[in-house]
C-alpha cells in the first residue's frame, strides 16, 4: 500500500508540475507520454481499489505520506519514474 501512495502520488504530483510540452522537448512522442500518463492512471487505480479492499476487510489502510521526489523538471521526472517502476516491479 506505502508503494502504491509513493507511485500514485509522484505521478500526479508531476504531471501537475510540469506540461505536456516539457516531455516533448525531451523527445518523448505524444504516444510515449500519453503512456506514462496512462500509468499514472494505474497506480491511482491501484491505491483506490487496495484501500477499498482494506477497509473492506475491516482493517485500517496505510495513509499516505508527505513526499519529496527531488525532481526539478521533466528530464528529472522521467529519470525518477524509471527507477520507481524497477523498483516497483522488483517488489
Amino acid at each position: 500500500m506505502t508503494l502504491e501512495h509513493l507511485e500514485a502520488n509522484f505521478y500526479s504530483e508531476g504531471f501537475q508540475r510540469f506540461p505536456q510540452a516539457d516531455f516533448q522537448a525531451l523527445g518523448l512522442s505524444a504516444e510515449q507520454i500519453a503512456g506514462l500518463q496512462a500509468v499514472g492512471q494505474s497506480e491511482a487505480v491501484h491505491v483506490q481499489t487496495l484501500m477499498g479492499a482494506i477497509s473492506a476487510a475491516g482493517t485500517q489502510p496505510v495513509q499516505p505520506c508527505t513526499y519529496n521526489f527531488g525532481f526539478t523538471d521533466a528530464a528529472g521526472m522521467v529519470a525518477t519514474a524509471r527507477i520507481l517502476e524497477a523498483v516497483g516491479v522488483s517488489a
